[in-house]
């Protein structure tokens, strides 16, 4: 007879909460960066709308860095769920195997990069106008 207990293992189960709770936390992180990026997305475009309102050069470039910041904020959030889903899944297993993953933060950072350079380009371009 086997004892149900014999394969419980006090360190592993902590190591699997340490691992959920971090799973959590970057999920929130993420969070809290999509919100900043739609937040910002938006706030770009009431602030172009109310400085310059008939300007239809500068809203149309307002607009699409606008549209740019919130879908990224969108999509970030959609990649960051779906990741912390899997990793949920992975922590369920009776055997949790590492496997690597699309670096979200890494791409999510990119990504804002471009977006920000593309503003530089067209605020410097504003200056010249």
């Amino acid at each position: 007879m086997t004892n149900p207990t014999s394969d419980f293992n006090p360190q592993d189960e902590l190591a699997r909460e340490r691992n959920h709770l971090a799973a959590d936390r970057s999920l929130l992180s993420f969070v809290r960066s999509s919100l900043t990026l739609i937040g910002i997305g938006v706030g770009v475009d009431q602030v172009v709308s109310a400085i310059a309102p008939g300007g239809r050069f500068i809203d149309a470039w307002a607009y699409l860095l606008s549209l740019e910041l919130v879908g990224l904020g969108v999509v970030t959030l959609v990649f960051a769920i779906r990741d912390h889903q899997g990793e949920m899944q992975r922590l369920k297993a009776p055997v949790y195997r590492y496997t690597p993953r699309w670096p979200l933060g890494a791409t999510t950072g990119l990504l804002v990069l471009i977006v920000g350079i593309l503003a530089f380009f067209w605020l410097g371009f504003q200056l010249w106008v």
